[in-house]
């Protein structure tokens, strides 16, 4: 097995002068079974139509398998490539095309790009910060360019399974958003998971291919991200930023939780009002004052909507929360302030989403203005705009394929500035925050005081 992917080797991706990552194969895989005719074409909703043109990067991260390492990278590959292609005949749309000018999916079994690939080092030498950890490098482990979503030929659904020296293990995975959130992804990954570890329970993981009745299409804009299709010549800085589940703690008294009787701040909220406050002070010291900020936080409907939507619902299910300051507005008010503003704007997005089925137009508006009113703003010079995003407390931590559960999970570094993806730490009580800036902003961002004081 493993000469026949040596003479198939495609690419050698080189981040420093001893590290490699060697792709060895790509391949298109099919679903196990044949779609039937009756499923051909399918609707995307107008949840689906809000999304952004881009490619949603996962990379999960093993250790090595209890069995041993040797001819790992073609055992593992192809019992993978075996029961993802089973998850396929249930997932089909992901296996098809999407067709833009008839806003649809061909469900036509083309395939999903599946790569085998293998690192040149140990998995050990990325884990740590303080052991030489770049955020660009996590993109090696992935199967395409994010921004390579949406044409005719672009697959829906890529997926890369890298080995280690040691017998490490990532899978790095790239969905388009056009037709998944993380809700959906996880399902997935949690359906694929149980088929490769024998503990696939028919229906328990099942998609329920409901969102088009819930949301019909409606020909609206995407929320435009402007996200090149190819990062090639895109300058923009990335870092991780660890709030451990201590500095969570110490932010909770700073904003005076006391844990008597009152509501537990999130950690979430918490971590973006940190960084929110730190953007705005940037700005008002580079400029005298702060220009007016928008910042917006994608909040799943799913459990929201009244009555809720199945948890196993296909496709986007998510609107936005909005949060506002005028110019100069964010200069003179303190971190307890920020979230305060952002807690109030999720509660309240929240508590609108109740209606969103049961009011017509009005509900449908709950999702779609504050997209429109976000085009309006990323369009604004006179406006600075922040997206944050949440992936905490999704399962896929708890993503077994046969060789235990994942030990890291990232996402990938984006093509995208002004963009902090916020992701469980391993411990799952603080928060990994992939922050997006432009270089210089990076800069300034490492040296703020509050920064320095919570994360690593």
């Amino acid at each position: 097995m493993m000469e026949n992917l040596l003479r198939n080797k495609v690419d050698i991706v080189t981040y420093s002068s001893k590290m490699e990552v060697i792709t060895y194969s790509s391949k298109l895989v099919k679903p196990s079974i044949p779609t039937p005719t009756i499923h051909r074409f399918r609707n995307i909703s107008f949840t689906d139509e809000l999304a952004p043109t881009i490619n949603v990067p996962l990379i999960l991260y093993y250790n090595p398998p209890a069995n041993g390492v040797d001819d790992q990278l073609g055992n593992i590959a192809d019992h993978l490539q075996v029961s993802l292609s089973k998850t396929l005949s249930e997932f089909y749309p992901l296996a098809g095309r999407f067709i833009r000018k008839l806003s649809l999916i061909d469900c036509n079994d083309q395939g999903i790009h599946y790569v085998h690939g293998k690192a040149n080092f140990k998995l050990s030498q990325i884990l740590e910060p303080q052991k030489g950890f770049e955020s660009n490098i996590v993109n090696n482990f992935l199967p395409c360019e994010i921004g390579k979503a949406d044409e005719v030929d672009d697959p829906i659904l890529s997926i890369k399974v890298t080995t280690f020296e040691c017998g490490g293990l990532a899978i790095g995975m790239c969905f388009a958003h056009r037709l998944s959130d993380m809700g959906t992804m996880c399902n997935f990954i949690n359906n694929w998971a149980a088929r490769s570890n024998g503990e696939y329970e028919s229906g328990k993981h099942s998609p329920i291919f409901d969102s088009a009745l819930y949301f019909p299409q409606r020909g609206l804009p995407e929320l435009d991200l402007r996200v090149p299709r190819s990062s090639v010549d895109v300058k923009n800085a990335v870092r991780r930023f660890l709030f451990k589940g201590e500095a969570i703690r110490d932010m909770r008294e700073k904003v005076g939780f006391d844990g008597n009787g009152s509501r537990r701040p999130s950690k979430v909220q918490l971590v973006v009002a940190l960084l929110w406050k730190a953007f705005v002070r940037m700005d008002e010291a580079n400029n005298g004052q702060s220009k007016a900020s928008f910042l917006i936080q994608p909040v799943g409907l799913r459990d929201k909507t009244v009555p809720q939507l199945p948890t196993n619902s296909f496709g986007n299910f998510w609107g936005l929360a909005t949060s506002k300051l005028g110019p100069g507005e964010g200069d003179k008010i303190y971190f307890e302030d920020f979230f305060k503003i952002l807690r109030d704007s999720v509660k309240k997005t929240a508590k609108d989403c109740a209606k969103i089925l049961t009011h017509g137009e009005e509900g449908y508006e709950v999702v779609i203005n504050p997209y429109l009113e976000s085009n309006k703003n990323i369009a604004d010079t006179e406006v600075n705009f922040y997206l944050f995003t949440c992936w905490c407390k999704f399962s896929f931590y708890q993503a077994d394929f046969g060789y235990g559960r994942p030990i890291w999970a990232t996402t990938g570094s984006l093509p995208v500035q002004n963009l902090v993806i916020m992701l469980d730490d391993c411990k799952g009580d603080g928060v990994e925050a992939w922050v997006h800036l432009d270089e210089k902003s990076m800069k300034e961002l490492e040296q703020d005081s509050d920064i320095k004081a919570f994360a690593l």
